[in-house]
């Protein structure tokens, strides 16, 4: 089968990975950080060259700030609920995926924050003067995407935090704190939280960074406190019953996936070998020529912005009126070509683009996708589109 679903989550994974999860598997799978036999240990050791390399990736000075979660719909959940406190307000887009929508329309319908959702453009770029003008002096929290997964438009991350830190600037009260959402970008942008002015970055380590399902990551700044949203087992200060007030205890509570972050592991060191840029720039460069073809084919809509440089490795299209999962289900039963079509868990983003009813067809790419793979895919839209 091609492969084009990629914004999911990556396939095929770096032999490496492959490798490295294996490996562990069959020789060092002991329980990290709750024995001091020589497998605990080496599995201590694992899990912190993890959190060191992948720290060192996305800019975080301190790798204890680096927690391992499941996924980015739970790193994302650690930190809005970990951090919002009664009465607190606020903002972020209609173009979030449901892993920020849900939780913080949550606690606005329980009344314990209030929330403004502010409207991208037409192509679906966030805007920092659009988020400036919904906040007010309530606001502690400003939640933003850095590229949506459904067009693939990558935000300006650098832009909202300067305003932000004016913000902060002129404000004797609440401090507003930036929670970017890194999913579809972390091993595919140049992310560097200290530099871009990051508070709380989320991502899944099973997207761009190439590890298994089952794996992601939330980076604390130092100067952020959040309230554990699980307590447990930690394998530190077992003596107490308090949760231990110290990180990256106070958060991993419980077993981690450590067969899983050493792949995560692998998958960075993939990235770095290859180089960042290196991979971004063949994935654009797909990027670009979807755009350019599926666009000249009559009765295709194509979503987002035609700056290839602007997106992460997405195209959205719909052919005509026709529904977004027909299609799917036609590429992959007809062309065995896999894609995603429907809501992509991003309702306000389908309302905000009009196709919250027909949905969207993502075509999504990796560093492996080939010359030929596009050309199928463009080959099989414009065979459906004369239908």
């Amino acid at each position: 089968m091609i492969y084009l679903d990629n914004s999911a989550t990556t396939f095929p994974k770096p032999e490496s990975v492959i490798e490295a999860i294996s490996g562990f598997m069959r020789n060092t799978c002991a329980n990290p950080g709750r024995s001091g036999h020589k497998m605990a240990q080496e599995t201590n050791r694992e899990i912190l060259m993890a959190r060191m390399e992948l720290s060192e990736l996305l800019g975080v000075q301190n790798p204890m700030q680096t927690v391992f979660t499941k996924n980015a719909s739970e790193a994302l959940n650690m930190a809005i609920n970990g951090y919002l406190s009664q009465g607190d307000h606020v903002v972020t887009s209609c173009m979030e995926h449901n892993s920020v929508l849900r939780p913080l329309h949550f606690l606005e319908e329980e009344g314990f924050i209030s929330l403004t959702i502010v409207d991208s453009d037409d192509e679906g770029f966030v805007h920092a003067k659009d988020i400036q003008k919904a906040i007010n002096w309530e606001t502690t929290l400003v939640a933003v995407t850095h590229a949506s997964n459904l067009t693939g438009s990558i935000n300006d991350i650098e832009e909202i935090a300067d305003m932000i830190k004016k913000e902060n600037e002129s404000r004797a009260g609440n401090r507003i704190a930036l929670l970017v959402d890194a999913a579809q970008t972390a091993g595919f942008a140049d992310i560097d939280m200290t530099e871009m002015g990051i508070d709380l970055l989320a991502g899944a380590g099973h997207k761009c960074l190439y590890g298994p399902t089952g794996t992601g990551f939330l980076c604390v700044n130092e100067h952020i406190k959040l309230r554990p949203v699980y307590r447990g087992g930690t394998g530190s200060i077992s003596e107490s019953l308090e949760q231990p007030d110290f990180m990256p205890d106070m958060l991993e509570t419980g077993t981690l996936n450590a067969a899983g972050i050493a792949g995560l592991r692998a998958g960075v060191a993939y990235i770095r070998e290859n180089g960042i840029e290196k991979l971004r720039e063949k994935q654009q460069n797909h990027i670009a020529r979807l755009i350019r073809e599926l666009s000249s084919i009559d009765g295709v809509t194509l979503f987002g912005t035609r700056n290839a440089s602007k997106r992460a490795g997405a195209v959205a299209i719909n052919i005509r009126d026709r529904d977004s999962q027909e299609i799917t289900h036609l590429l992959s039963s007809e062309y065995d070509i896999a894609t995603r079509g429907g809501k992509h868990c991003a309702p306000l983003a389908h309302t905000r683009m009009g196709t919250l009813e027909q949905g969207m067809v993502r075509i999504s790419v990796s560093s492996f996708t080939t010359d030929n793979d596009i050309e199928s895919v463009i080959q099989a839209v414009r065979e459906l589109a004369q239908e």
